[in-house]
């Protein structure tokens, strides 16, 4: 059972132009005879920003100039970790034709899905370029941090996805659970407002893991020191997350395609 479930993961990594190809087709399936296409993302998610920004940047009385590519970076990295976590219930639900017709890895669906939010994240850091270079924001050399963070993001994302696929494949309301806590946990994670602001209570966000991912995406772009406690409880994270995924995956992987 063990090999298998290795084996699996290893022949997904390797399969990797099905994947990759899956998963931007999903993105054009979705934008399908539309105009500008994926880019429809980055001006959505352009607007929410600009609007957002200027109106919180004067009722909680910041600096648009600091604030705005404080909130952007937020928002880009917020869309993704969000999309990962609730599209993660329903990875192995949406993929039920082809896994009841095709012989393949499991692990392919959870990558087809990463993949298409990574493409989705790209678009979306047109933003954050766009917002960093009108405001003259220099993060120094934390940049060179900034593909691990994102690693590290998609690490936790890649368990997350198997462990909640799992689950949300043999109990069908988790998908609406999840979706609930995700809309909960946006507002009090400091995607919107600055962790200076509750300086007193910052052990409340200390024990928010999605405090952590904030922090090691934001300091990497915006400058900042580095803080080594959540490169760390992110490093754990993972470490721990794939442990538990892994069993998960070694325990139920031939009970996945019944559940359908």
């Amino acid at each position: 059972m063990v090999e298998k479930a290795t084996d699996d993961i290893r022949s997904s990594l390797l399969a990797y132009p099905l994947w990759m190809t899956l998963g931007w087709q999903d993105i054009k399936q979705r934008y399908r005879r539309s105009s500008l296409g994926p880019l429809w993302i980055t001006l959505s998610l352009a607007i929410t920003v600009l609007t957002m920004g200027f109106l919180y940047a004067k009722l909680f009385h910041q600096d648009i100039h600091t604030y705005l590519p404080f909130l952007s970076v937020g928002m880009v990295f917020w869309a993704l970790i969000s999309s990962l976590i609730t599209e993660s219930t329903t990875v192995f639900i949406g993929a039920e034709g082809t896994i009841k017709q095709i012989p393949m890895p499991f692990s392919i669906h959870v990558l087809r899905m990463i993949w298409k939010n990574f493409i989705i994240f790209l678009h979306n850091m047109v933003v954050v370029v766009g917002v960093m270079f009108f405001f003259g924001v220099n993060p120094g050399f934390n940049l060179l941090l900034f593909p691990l963070a994102v690693l590290l993001i998609m690490l936790n994302g890649f368990w997350v996805a198997i462990l909640l696929g799992i689950i949300g494949t043999r109990y069908r309301d988790i998908a609406q659970v999840v979706s609930s806590i995700i809309q909960i946990l946006f507002f009090i994670t400091p995607v919107m407002w600055s962790p200076a602001s509750i300086q007193n209570k910052l052990w409340i966000m200390e024990w928010n893991p999605l405090f952590h991912l904030m922090t090691i995406a934001r300091n990497s772009l915006l400058g900042g020191s580095v803080s080594l406690v959540s490169w760390g409880v992110v490093a754990a994270m993972a470490a721990l997350g794939w442990g538990i995924a892994f069993r998960m995956l070694v325990r139920y992987r031939s009970r996945i395609a019944y559940w359908l």
